[in-house]
């Protein structure tokens, strides 16, 4: 379960920004069915992000992908650089700290870093330090004390560590990589094709839950087909011509999902999944990764997750999030303003907000002081709408009119 991040210098947040899964204090709206609790801890069962576009609601997630392509990419060498995406390309530290759950144990990892070096990191569980690094300064685990003079200066601990037995470090590695979940709403991973194939419950919950939300859809199938790609490509120029030359062809198998669907007078039709309809592949790739994940305490980040989804579909997908939510979080980016008044929690509403310097402030409903806002009754889409929260798109009608040559009224 994650409790917050902070991050500064990444992308559009230049300063240091929050953002957390901590549940208000004294707020009680919607508690039973919209929160977690974990011992005297109570969290979010999910998040919703809005704001313009281009104002950086994105990158919440993107901070996310960044950090999990850090630890599942180590460096190889002193000679190659860290991944990093700072703001406006700057070569200032980025810095960031995780507080999560897992296991009933409380996690904190920090990281500041530039592309040649770590600067600072450490995973303390439970307040006690599993590892930390100040600079040339290392506190290792005792049994890897032996091993302190080989540990590079653009190396991650966390990899270090983990790839050393050490527990903590393990069961934080895993929860980067396996428990955080950001689903590619643009096609199927082939992990999830693989799965789909092989596990014939998991296509039957998704088959259900299909029909469930009125798709026509009877069966779910995955094929493979062997491709004949091209080892290499080169191009000779000749003039103004260039002529494209292939390599050897070498074969690769590629898995591909096909539905049948009920058709009329009681006949049935295939699709390739590619020809479904936008709102048809988004909605049962959202359902393939939940479904399949439902198992463990999995945090899925999922951007514009209502994109091209009836409101119904839409509100299906929320009961989901926070009503029958029995242990994972959910944190999505939206455009969909008639959320914000289907049951949500002031603390379950952030909104992003680009300056005129290109730099995004992240801030809570929360946060607002007024007391009307713990109201169940309050109506939050209207008031976002005549621009009180902030965070929303300014559109200039005239000077769009001017670049198209015609007359604004």
């Amino acid at each position: 379960m994650l409790i917050s991040v902070e991050v500064e210098n990444f992308r559009s947040f230049y300063d240091r920004t929050v953002f957390s899964m901590e549940t208000g204090s004294r707020l009680r709206s919607h508690g039973a069915t919209n929160t977690h609790r974990f011992k005297r801890l109570r969290l979010l069962k999910s998040a919703f992000i809005f704001g313009g576009n281009a104002n950086g609601k994105t990158n919440v997630i993107n901070v996310f992908h960044l950090l999990k392509a850090l630890i599942l990419q180590p460096t190889s060498s002193e000679l190659e650089g860290l991944l990093t995406d700072t703001f406006a390309g700057n070569s200032e530290p980025t810095y960031f700290l995780v507080k999560f759950l897992k296991n009933n144990k409380y996690f904190a990892y920090e990281l500041e870093y530039v592309e040649d070096r770590v600067i600072r990191e450490s995973l303390r569980v439970n307040d006690r330090v599993i590892f930390s690094r100040d600079d040339e300064k290392l506190v290792l685990p005792e049994s890897l004390m032996s091993l302190y003079s080989t540990i590079r200066k653009n190396q991650l601990l966390l990899f270090f560590t983990q790839t050393n037995n050490i527990l903590e470090a393990k069961e934080a590695y895993e929860w980067f990589v396996i428990d955080v979940v950001i689903p590619n709403t643009n096609k199927l991973h082939p992990s999830i094709l693989k799965e789909l194939k092989q596990n014939k419950e998991l296509t039957k919950k998704i088959i259900l839950f299909l029909q469930a939300a009125d798709f026509n859809i009877l069966d779910i199938e995955v094929r493979e087909r062997i491709d004949h790609i091209p080892s290499e490509l080169s191009v000779k120029m000749s003039g103004e011509d260039a002529e494209i030359t292939a390599g050897e062809f070498i074969e690769q198998r590629v898995a591909e999902m096909y539905c049948t669907h009920q058709g009329v007078d009681g006949d049935t039709f295939v699709l390739n999944f590619s020809e479904e309809s936008a709102g048809t592949k988004i909605f049962l790739r959202l359902a393939a990764y939940i479904l399949r994940d439902r198992g463990r305490n999995a945090i899925f980040l999922i951007d514009e997750f209502d994109a091209s989804l009836h409101i119904k579909l839409t509100e299906v997908l929320l009961k989901l999030f926070n009503k029958w939510n029995q242990g994972s979080q959910f944190i999505v980016t939206t455009h969909s303003f008639d959320l914000m008044d289907k049951q949500l929690r002031p603390d379950q509403i952030y909104f992003v907000e680009k300056d005129r310097f290109g730099k995004s402030e992240l801030y809570s409903l929360f946060d607002f002081e007024d007391v009307a806002l713990k109201r169940h009754d309050y109506k939050y889409k209207r008031r976002y709408l005549r621009g009180i929260y902030g965070a929303d798109q300014i559109v200039n009608d005239s000077a769009i009119a001017d670049a198209l040559g015609v007359k604004y009224e």
